[in-house]
């Protein structure tokens, strides 16, 4: 089975290939993904493609740390309005929690856990399972930087991990780089990747990025090119994508994410002729259409990717949405 990644994990990928000499769009060929693919975050790649691809970059850039350095310029601010959503959690432990039922979609196969540890602290794990693709050291460093990012994002720049465990082989260009990255001792060859936090920390209240929804705001109405501030719909879509495949995709969450009470949204939706439930549904109609038709995910990965309970519930609505079942215009796809 094809395992699949948001787009949104190669942001700063471009930034990055240039400022060390290579070429993003010949690399992104090489791997086999053209760049328009990538360039809307919520676009689903292969998860194999995007680990050849990180491989292919540090071959080219002779940068054995690309992963780990790409995985710097991401936190909270790259998952959008579902980072502000986590920023916004009773605790850090609760956001994490969140994070995990979401990190399936940021990429399917990927497994974050939370076990207990010794010395009052938590074990976070990160595996990759049911995965008939290689081992990618690039990858694995970056998903798992990525997290600690977020974990960093929410509990101060000063935090760091006792120590980190990765099941990459030591890189060529030594240790120091990913123990001043991590701020605390690495350990390489290890049989998982993972971090440690201690419990106090994960009882902590998150610190919340200023200005982070603004920017969110900011981008989206000049990405779409809204004729009208006022206009909360694209802005809604977003939360709804980033809320969907956690089963916590309602109005009071997607008002949270905006930084509202729930009533001051459906004003804000009324007024604008619409309410949360047609938004939700034009967004899972969009949203199934297009991967159905252009992608080969599992028909169940896409209705639990769209908050539904099983296939049976998400084919009745696609029926009734399309007139057919969407194994019935895949089906009529591939002939």
């Amino acid at each position: 089975m094809t395992e699949f990644v948001r787009a949104g994990a190669l942001y700063g990928f471009d930034e990055l290939a240039r400022k060390l000499g290579a070429n993003p769009v010949k690399l992104l060929k090489a791997a086999g993904l053209p760049a328009s693919q990538v360039r809307e975050p919520d676009n689903l790649i292969p998860y194999e493609s995007l680990g050849k691809l990180l491989e292919l970059a540090a071959e080219e850039t002779g940068d054995d740390a690309f992963g780990l350095h790409l995985s710097t310029k991401q936190g909270l601010h790259v998952l959008g309005l579902f980072g502000a959503y986590l920023s916004r959690q009773d605790s850090i432990l609760s956001a994490m929690t969140v994070g995990g039922k979401y990190a399936h979609l940021h990429a399917q196969g990927a497994i974050l856990s939370m076990n207990p540890a010794a010395n009052g602290q938590a074990e976070l794990r990160l595996e990759i399972v049911n995965s008939k693709t290689g081992h990618y050291p690039q990858l694995e460093d970056l998903s798992l930087g990525m997290i600690y990012q977020l974990v960093r994002d929410m509990a101060g720049p000063q935090w760091h991990s006792s120590r980190v465990f990765l099941r990459r082989p030591t890189p060529e260009n030594g240790k120091n780089l990913y123990t001043e990255t991590f701020s605390c001792p690495v350990e390489f060859d290890a049989q998982y990747n993972c971090f440690y936090i201690d419990r106090e920390t994960l009882k902590r209240k998150p610190r919340t990025l200023e200005g982070l929804v603004d920017q969110v705001i900011f981008t989206q109405f000049e990405q779409l090119k809204s004729d009208s501030e006022s206009d909360l719909t694209p802005l809604v879509k977003h939360a709804i994508l980033g809320l969907l495949p956690t089963g916590d995709c309602n109005k009071t969450n997607v008002a949270l994410c905006l930084g509202m009470h729930p009533k001051k949204l459906q004003r804000i939706l009324e007024a604008t002729d619409t309410s949360f439930r047609a938004i939700l549904e034009e967004t899972r109609r969009e949203v199934a259409e297009s991967a159905v038709l252009n992608s080969s995910m599992p028909l169940t990965n896409i209705a639990l990717n769209l908050g539904y309970a099983d296939l049976a519930v998400f084919s009745r609505s696609f029926r009734r949405w399309f007139g057919r079942s969407p194994s019935e215009i895949r089906g009529n796809r591939q002939g």
